[in-house]
């Protein structure tokens, strides 16, 4: 996992210098498709900026696929104190992970199995928006094609999303500072990963599902999840 961050400085300026809204993106085919965008309420931390040592914090969407529309699985949870993968935990089977240290700054992952102690990038969203420095909010798309082969995406029938931030992807220690869906400061609410039924076309928001992230639940303004949707887009 550390070594997601470990990439040229000078590739990573030549790529937040880009102005380009929605660059060309992965190969996929032209199936469910599945649009995610989130906001801080500070800035994306890139690591570029003097103090930050060329270290950027994590932003990413976890991902659980299901073939049952009502699963009773838990889906992805963060991970509150590093441990596990240093990423993700509950149950995964793909993450998209904002990364701004790399060509086109958005990698999707995929776990191998349920311990989700190891992972593959399997590729680049097909649409994405550059972060540039300065910039609080990411959004970007991906085709169920690039998550299973294309004869199953018609057997995928929800999705469980969970937006995750984190200051570090350490694997053991402390100092850990995050946010995901649900109030931070509510123990009772920690672990929300929310259910999207691929039945419609249709778009998933904090305001129209009831502000289930709410604002101020994390103590640094560059991991506080302001704002986030989920827009579903059938073939």
């Amino acid at each position: 996992m550390k070594s997601l961050f470990r990439l040229s400085w000078l590739l990573a300026l030549f790529f937040l210098a880009s102005c380009a809204r929605f660059p060309q993106g992965g190969v996929a085919g032209q199936t469910t498709r599945l649009v995610f965008s989130m906001n801080v309420a500070g800035q994306l931390r890139t690591g570029l900026s003097p103090g930050q040592g060329g270290l950027p914090y994590a932003y990413l969407v976890a991902l659980r696929l299901n073939t049952d529309e009502n699963p009773t699985t838990q889906g992805p949870i963060p991970i509150v104190i590093p441990s596990g993968n240093g990423i993700v935990a509950g149950n995964a089977t793909h993450y998209i992970l904002w990364n701004p240290l790399v060509a086109g700054q958005y990698q999707i992952w995929q776990f191998r199995d349920g311990t989700l102690n190891e992972s593959f990038q399997t590729g680049i969203p097909v649409n994405f928006r550059l972060v540039n420095e300065g910039d609080r909010s990411l959004q970007f798309e991906i085709d169920l094609s690039q998550l299973v082969p294309t004869n199953q995406v018609s057997t995928i029938r929800s999705v469980q999303v969970n937006f995750l931030t984190m200051n570090n992807t350490n694997t053991s220690g402390g100092g850990r500072i995050w946010d995901a869906l649900g109030d931070g400061v509510n123990p009772s609410t920690i672990n929300s990963p929310f259910l999207v039924r691929l039945r419609n076309s249709q778009t998933f928001t904090n305001s129209n599902q009831g502000q289930i992230e709410p604002s101020l639940d994390c103590p640094d303004p560059d991991l506080d999840i302001t704002d986030w949707s989920i827009e579903v887009r059938l073939p």
